[in-house]
């Protein structure tokens, strides 16, 4: 008996900034069906009647809608591209965005929503998650570094920084790019390995040099294309769990809970992570549970980060055994 074709229901709501070209979307969106709405009431009724829906995209960050999805099933993919920072469309959702989303696509440029929606879409129908090759151009090279421990820190960000610079970034990006590389090792070398279940590296002083065992060793990679830079850190732990993820992202954006902003507790991530996402148009984390995390931070450089409060941002969360 043939089995229903996974579709994508795209709720292009009139009023927001549009979702894009709808050629461009049928070709990310490449063998699974797509049904296109322009009203909330519509997607609803699309929910309740179509069967094997994986995903909603909408411009619209409607409580009402996202409720539905996750009632009608909690395989369904919920993917939100939008113009407004985290302040605005977590008030249109009742403060509930961690629980009703799992994607938020910056739509302050058409081309980069375009981008980021489309490599969100072939993530999700490939199962492919991982790489920041994905995010950049075809044929673009990318710099792999093998990080064996602490005295590798300041060596290699210098090195990221350099390299930057000598891509014709400017100065800007190049700081940004060490700060980012920095926050990166930090987190794979002193607190990815305690979440990942190494306990013998806790009682380690933060601040004394530290090898890690060729088991534990992370990997930096990172690329330039003619629009965005990106970097990524993989470690062989697949511990950064999305609650956290999204907290933690919560927080940064929200500025709200700034008391507690800095997770102190052994296997933190959160002063590192709010770093590179005020530093950052964009975060993705790729996660095989208990076998691999990559973080990835991109900055498109030809839209300069100025108001960092109220700069829309991607957010994305991909994890291996439910996409």
């Amino acid at each position: 008996m043939p089995t229903t074709r996974p579709t994508i229901i795209f709720a292009e709501i009139p009023g927001r900034k549009s979702l894009g070209s709808a050629a461009a979307i049928m070709v990310a969106a490449n063998g699974w069906n797509m049904i296109c709405v322009s009203g909330v009431s519509q997607a609803r009724e699309s929910l309740n009647s179509v069967k094997n829906i994986k995903a909603i995209v909408t411009n619209e960050p409607s409580q009402e809608l996202f409720d539905a999805a996750r009632k009608s099933s909690d395989q369904i993919i919920t993917i939100l591209v939008t113009d407004m920072p985290i302040q605005q469309y977590c008030a249109a959702l009742g403060d509930n965005d961690l629980l009703l989303l799992d994607h938020v696509v910056a739509n302050f440029d058409s081309d980069w929503a375009a981008s980021d929606l489309a490599i969100t879409l072939q993530k999700i129908i490939r199962k492919d998650l991982f790489g920041i090759e994905k995010y950049l151009s075809p044929g673009t090279t990318i710099q792999t570094r093998t990080i064996k421990g602490s005295s590798a820190r300041d060596p290699t960000n210098k090195e990221v920084q350099e390299w930057a610079e000598s891509c014709g970034l400017g100065k800007n990006i190049a700081r940004l790019a060490y700060g980012i590389s920095e926050e990166l090792l930090m987190n794979a070398i002193y607190d990815a390995p305690v979440a990942g279940g190494r306990t013998h590296y806790e009682a380690m002083d933060r601040h004394a040099p530290r090898e890690l065992a060729p088991e534990d060793w992370p990997t930096l990679r990172f690329g330039v294309d003619d629009r965005l830079f990106a970097i990524s850190i993989t470690d062989p732990f697949g511990a950064f769990l999305r609650e956290r993820w999204f907290t933690y992202l919560r927080k940064a954006l929200k500025r709200n809970d700034s008391e507690s902003l800095i997770d102190t507790k052994k296997g933190g991530a959160g002063l590192g992570l709010f770093k590179m996402l005020y530093s950052s148009h964009g975060v993705v984390c790729n996660v095989n549970p208990g076998k691999t995390t990559e973080v990835i931070i991109l900055i498109s450089f030809q839209h300069p980060i100025r108001d960092f409060i109220h700069t829309p941002r991607s957010i994305h969360y991909f994890n291996a055994s439910s996409h």
